[in-house]
């Protein structure tokens, strides 16, 4: 049990040289995210279309002009799922997508 806590919170503090990120809230809005909701996803996750990303995952496509497309501060991509559901079955909340070379 104390290893196991020990890897917990050193994945929440992500604490440097055990190669375990932190992800941090701060950059994920209120609306979108209620402190539990959202995480980064591989690039590979989304692909752009002519009417907006298509998020694999749920067959969904976020409009490159609506209110859950959101920029990415950070270069990465981020999901944001209603009730934590990252599965084919969740609706996705917000789209933290990077600038894309513009």
């Amino acid at each position: 049990m104390g290893k196991t806590l020990a890897l917990l919170v050193s994945f929440c503090l992500g604490i440097p040289g055990l190669g375990i990120p932190a992800w941090s809230h701060d950059i994920y809005e209120v609306a979108c995210c209620a402190g539990r909701d959202c995480r980064p996803i591989p690039a590979s996750d989304v692909t752009p279309t002519k009417k907006g990303w298509l998020v694999r995952a749920t067959g969904e496509i976020i409009s490159y002009d609506t209110w859950p497309l959101k920029r990415s501060p950070d270069g990465q991509f981020h999901r944001c799922a209603a009730f934590n559901d990252f599965g084919p079955k969740g609706r996705t909340k917000c789209l933290y997508v990077p600038d894309m070379g513009e």
